[in-house]
């Protein structure tokens, strides 16, 4: 097969399934009729002499060689989008496009909202929603596009030559206690914090942190409840002597919509980066670079020091 004989629209179509997993929501997107769709992926099929796509249920599941395909024709629709472009400046407020951004609930409650807000000035057909992230799936959700952005607050996420990754900013971490808890009034000593009840919140990564810190110390924090969430971590705390450990930057937004207090942390203050990460095939996408400047601008915000009462 030579490269006379393929048609550019095939390249499309195999990067609206990619993105959409679906022949009727490809054809939506496109515009085009679900025959017409089906057509062209038969004509895919015969091409790279595979599959391309399975069923499963409603959805069609990428082979390995679709998503190996996948990075290079992004970079390769990109281009000649760029190059077919007319010579004008991007306009957000012109733009309509759906990303997807992967995060745990601190990220979606740190940046998602905020961005989402962003967005509804400037940009209000651009949507930015939540979608799970996974360490072991991450690479190959950002590759295949099922992914867009991924906010890595645990560290060590998304590790790959073909995947950028940029600070935002560095956060710490704040300890949270319900109003009137003794240790909102006096600084506790690092014996009284550790032996303190603790609430650890499966997705947020915040009392492990607190716990290696005080291990140097040759202390155990006292862990008396696992819970699922953010919420039912606050509704315990606010309920209870428990103590709640989560970045600050969520713990200002947790202060203000649930009156909760800081507890002073009586060992050194743990500090970590706060990343955005994206495939390369996305780094000349005009909305794609255009919204990595407006998480940027969020976390600039939240990296500067909130000003003394």
């Amino acid at each position: 097969m030579h490269l006379k004989e393929v048609d550019a629209n095939l390249l499309v179509t195999l990067d609206a399934l990619l993105v959409d997993a679906s022949v009727t929501r490809a054809a939506e997107r496109l515009g085009r009729s679900a025959s017409a769709i089906s057509h062209a992926l038969a004509k895919l099929r015969e091409i790279f002499d595979d599959e391309l796509f399975v069923r499963a249920g409603q959805r069609l599941v990428p082979t390995a060689k679709a998503q190996e395909l996948a990075p290079t024709v992004h970079v390769i629709l990109a281009g000649m989008e760029s190059l077919l472009r007319p010579n004008k400046p991007f306009d957000p407020s012109l733009t309509m496009r759906a990303f997807a951004a992967g995060s745990s609930e601190a990220g979606e409650l740190i940046l998602l909202e905020p961005i989402r807000k962003r967005l509804q000035k400037s940009a209000p057909n651009v949507s930015v929603d939540w979608t799970p992230s996974n360490a072991d799936s991450v690479i190959d959700d950002l590759r295949n596009a099922r992914c867009h952005f991924l906010i890595d607050i645990v560290g060590g996420m998304g590790e790959a030559p073909d995947v950028r990754a940029a600070k935002l900013f560095d956060d710490t971490l704040a300890t949270l206690a319900r109003p009137g808890h003794p240790f909102a009034k006096r600084a506790p000593s690092a014996e009284k914090f550790a032996a303190a009840d603790h609430v650890s919140v499966h997705s947020l990564p915040g009392l492990t942190r607190l716990e290696h810190a005080f291990r140097k110390s040759g202390l155990t924090v006292h862990l008396s409840l696992h819970v699922s969430s953010a919420l039912v971590g606050v509704l315990t705390t606010l309920n209870s002597d428990a103590l709640l450990t989560v970045p600050a930057s969520l713990a200002a937004i947790l202060e203000k919509q649930f009156g909760l207090v800081r507890v002073r942390h009586p060992v050194k203050p743990v500090t970590f980066p706060v990343r955005l990460l994206w495939h390369t095939s996305y780094d000349r996408d005009e909305c794609h670079f255009w919204l990595r400047g407006e998480f940027a601008a969020i976390a600039k915000d939240l990296a500067e020091p909130a000003p003394r009462a």
